[in-house]
């Protein structure tokens, strides 16, 4: 059963229609032909594209769709196991999905739940669809969550930014939070190409910042190395990451020569749990 999802102008209840979503004071949203609802308002986007464009959208897809972040998937669906431990029905939301792989590993690994994905990114989400037509996806943003309250037992936050705020209106008491961050030596070697001087990633910032009602059940590691052995698979690398919107052409051109690197996975997986104040 999908989630519960709220109108993004009134936050009334949407009901689901065959070709979209309406809410009591009559705001529509018509489902696209790929099969997702924009509950994105325009008045409420920063940009007039905002997020991933698709030609970051399409090599992220194939550099994932490489098994290079396996470790990865292995971690987070251990961890998601742990969450949903004793819940007959876990209602799992992807906040900030990008184009759905881990969406949809974790849909097939727990069929028994109600997953939903979303992003701000269109061409995600188009990319999302592609991937699965039984996910439930949403170009939405983590500032203003379509979903209404009190439903959600995990939200997964991979590489995403949390709004501590939203989260806490839409997860049930006693819900999980799993986020992967970098940790300081993440994609060392493929930085080290591109920089004259690497520094490490800070660490454990997310942690010592946790608001009101939430707290930290565990900190794992998530390490590997990749051999990747192709330029294509190399900048494609590159695209998925904060490093592709401040490099400069002479550094990308360094990396596209390369025919081969071996760069090491170093990220950090979080179990925050919530658990609002007794009234």
């Amino acid at each position: 059963m999908p989630a519960n999802l709220k109108c993004p102008v009134c936050s009334q209840l949407l009901q689901q229609l065959d070709n979209g979503a309406a809410c009591t004071n009559n705001h529509r949203f018509d489902r696209a032909r790929q099969g997702y609802l924009n509950l994105l308002p325009s008045h409420k986007m920063r940009s007039k594209h905002p997020g991933d464009d698709k030609q970051m959208v399409q090599a992220r897809h194939r550099f994932l769709d490489s098994g290079c972040y396996q470790p990865v998937v292995d971690a987070l669906s251990k961890a998601t196991r742990t969450a949903v431990n004793g819940v007959e029905h876990p209602v799992i939301l992807d906040a900030g999905c990008g184009e759905g792989y881990y969406t949809a590993l974790l849909h097939d690994a727990f069929p028994q739940a109600s997953v939903c994905g979303f992003d701000i990114s269109k061409p995600a989400i188009h990319a999302c669809c592609r991937r699965s037509k039984d996910i439930q996806w949403l170009v939405a943003s983590v500032n203003d969550i379509p979903v209404t309250d009190n439903q959600v037992d995990v939200i997964i936050s991979v590489f995403s930014r949390c709004d501590w705020k939203e989260f806490s209106r839409v997860l049930k008491p006693g819900g999980k939070v799993l986020v992967l961050a970098p940790g300081e030596q993440h994609l060392y070697a493929l930085r080290q190409v591109i920089y004259e001087e690497v520094r490490p990633y800070p660490v454990d910032k997310l942690v010592s910042q946790l608001p009101e009602h939430f707290s930290l059940l565990e900190k794992g590691s998530v390490t590997g190395t990749m051999k990747l052995d192709s330029s294509e698979l190399i900048l494609d690398l590159l695209a998925m990451t904060p490093h592709y919107w401040h490099v400069k052409p002479s550094q990308k051109q360094q990396l596209s020569e390369l025919t081969s690197l071996e760069c090491g996975i170093d990220m950090k997986l979080y179990a925050i749990a919530y658990q609002p104040a007794e009234s």
